[in-house]
């Protein structure tokens, strides 16, 4: 097994190559998968496909970019259920740093979600890791809690001092 010492090797991809069937991909770190034709709308099972470029497929002359993310799944079976767990993890440690903020405020979720100005199953769902908040809802959290986004976004020990 060949050891890859490249930081984030797993959102690079190293190799592009179009296939009868597909787009074979290949990363940085090893991992290789094909992207059927199928999967990608704006190919069209390979119809007017005509450059590609790792990230980018030219097809009639219009460029599209194919995300790495996107991609990665195809190569990697374990990349999804990986990033869809931090995803719920990291709802719920938002959801929880909210909470905590309110309660050391004094504030019932009814008395949060009514100064926000948002609906209070909004709150319980983001508070319970359910949903994660738009930008405009966390900013209206944040500044009825008298706090910085960041300070509820980063957990203390990544907050600037």
């Amino acid at each position: 097994m060949t050891t890859t010492l490249v930081k984030n090797a797993d959102r690079m991809m190293s190799s592009a190559s179009m296939l009868d069937e597909g787009i074979e991909l290949t990363f940085v770190d090893g991992c290789s998968g094909l992207i059927p034709f199928g999967d990608l709308p704006e190919v069209a099972e390979g119809g007017g496909l005509k450059e590609l470029e790792l990230l980018l497929i030219t097809v009639r002359g219009d460029q599209s970019e194919i995300p790495w993310d996107f991609a990665r799944h195809y190569c990697d079976p374990t990349y999804r259920p990986r990033i869809e767990a931090q995803a719920r993890q990291a709802r719920a440690s938002l959801g929880g740093r909210i909470r905590e903020r309110r309660e050391a405020a004094g504030l019932t979720q009814a008395d949060l979600s009514s100064r926000a100005g948002i609906g209070r199953v909004t709150l319980t769902r983001i508070e319970n890791g359910e949903r994660s908040p738009r930008t405009e809802t966390l900013t209206a959290i944040a500044r009825t809690l008298g706090v910085e986004v960041e300070d509820l976004i980063l957990p203390p020990s990544r907050r600037n001092p």
